[in-house]
């Protein structure tokens, strides 16, 4: 398959080329993807290193089983789900609990402020996971990068651009129903 001669290839067919052997869909694969995963892992809070050998893990990994792949347009949830099992081994195997050293931050509002932001990730988190398919798949796709583009996010999931803005809209709208029916207000987050 010649990558040269098409600007920008869907994930499906990148994956299909690679596990021809093609090395151009590959290192595109590494390239359009590493970003997202090193969101995911810095989820748990690993130190750089540990984080980086991580992130190689699961290349290699990936690699190792490429062929098993039959549907390519899921790659993305692939790859998360390699890297989340290999955090999950990282931490268990070095029994660390991955939080910060609240000493270091002061008064005893700062820690009640951490433990509240801690405690708030791990809910959202949550909450996310009970969105309908669409709206979790876009919100993790939004939140992976810190200056997200319609564009780009309406390409890696191969939907229209004009589609991005009101799933996102309804997709906050809901998460904010579903902190409302919790409780969590703002004055919670104050």
């Amino acid at each position: 398959m010649q990558l040269e001669t098409v600007d920008r290839l869907d994930t499906g067919a990148l994956v299909t080329a690679a596990q021809q052997g093609d090395a151009d869909a590959w290192e595109r694969l590494v390239e359009e993807f590493t970003p997202m995963l090193k969101a995911r892992i810095r989820r748990f809070r690993l130190g750089h290193e540990d984080a980086q050998d991580v992130l190689q893990t699961t290349w290699l990994l990936a690699w190792q089983n490429l062929k098993s792949v039959a549907d390519g347009q899921r790659m993305a949830g692939w790859l998360a789900t390699i890297a989340f099992r290999e955090c999950l081994k990282l931490t268990k195997r070095t029994r660390e609990i991955c939080t910060p050293d609240l000493d270091t931050l002061g008064s005893t509002d700062d820690v009640d402020r951490e433990l509240a932001r801690i405690w708030l990730a791990g809910t959202l988190e949550e909450l996310v996971e009970g969105l309908p398919d669409a709206q979790r798949v876009l919100f993790r796709a939004l939140t992976e990068t810190s200056e997200p583009h319609y564009v780009d996010v309406a390409r890696r999931l191969g939907r229209p651009v004009g589609s991005i803005g009101p799933t996102r809209a309804r997709c906050f709208a809901k998460l904010r129903g579903m902190l409302q029916a919790r409780e969590i207000t703002r004055d919670f987050l104050d």
